[in-house]
């Protein structure tokens, strides 16, 4: 069985100084990781909120792989319909993630809701696989307050969170007209919350 949670995480990274997890130059290496990785997974095709997650999973080693599944639906601001039949979903969706179609989104073959980024809602979910609740009596404390420090973050750094603005904004000024910039600045926005949660939010370190 694979294990899960925060009971595995602080397991895993056990090793602390001073009531850190890792000292400031381990997690530097560790937020780089996390966005080389967004990056290297979007480019095998995986979607923004898959890369995300897959990239801070792979980094922190949270739960199992398999579980990106959960944060598939998040991927162009939580859903696409085709405007007409007999689009091929994943061949149209490619082209648009990889840059090579580059028409305004109006002459896409496929409308997406466009709403909260897949980046930014893959982070929140590898946030609750660490500090979510498993009772009604839990505390929200940590949790809550992380996600918002998090969305505050990527508000901060992006100037948007939803990804219709954010596609608006930053695929032109990408090289390979992507939004590889969001992918990786998300994950590693995540990556550096969740290992300085206790510093950020006292509760975290409970």
């Amino acid at each position: 069985m694979f294990e899960v949670g925060k009971e595995l995480f602080l397991k895993k990274y056990a090793h602390v100084d001073s009531g850190e997890i890792f000292m400031k130059e381990g997690i530097a290496r560790k937020i780089e990781e996390a966005g080389l990785k967004a990056i290297q997974f979007r480019r095998q095709g995986f979607h923004c909120s898959e890369s995300v997650f897959l990239a801070i999973n792979d980094t922190l080693k949270i739960t199992d792989p398999s579980m990106v599944k959960i944060a598939t639906g998040f991927h162009g601001g939580g859903g696409t319909r085709r405007k007409e039949a007999g689009i091929d979903f994943n061949a149209c969706l490619e082209e648009i993630a990889s840059g090579r179609d580059r028409r305004p989104p109006e002459e896409f073959p496929l409308l997406q809701i466009g709403h909260l980024c897949g980046a930014l809602a893959s982070s929140i979910i590898c946030i609750g696989f660490l500090h979510g609740r498993g009772a009604p009596t839990d505390d929200l404390t940590c949790i809550d307050e992380l996600c918002f420090e998090l969305q505050t973050r990527f508000l901060e750094k992006f100037g948007e969170k939803e990804c219709r603005p954010l596609r608006k904004k930053w695929v032109p000024l990408s090289l390979n007209h992507t939004c590889e910039y969001v992918y990786k600045g998300g994950a590693e926005l995540a990556v550096e919350l969740i290992l300085s949660a206790g510093e950020i939010v006292p509760e975290c370190g409970a």
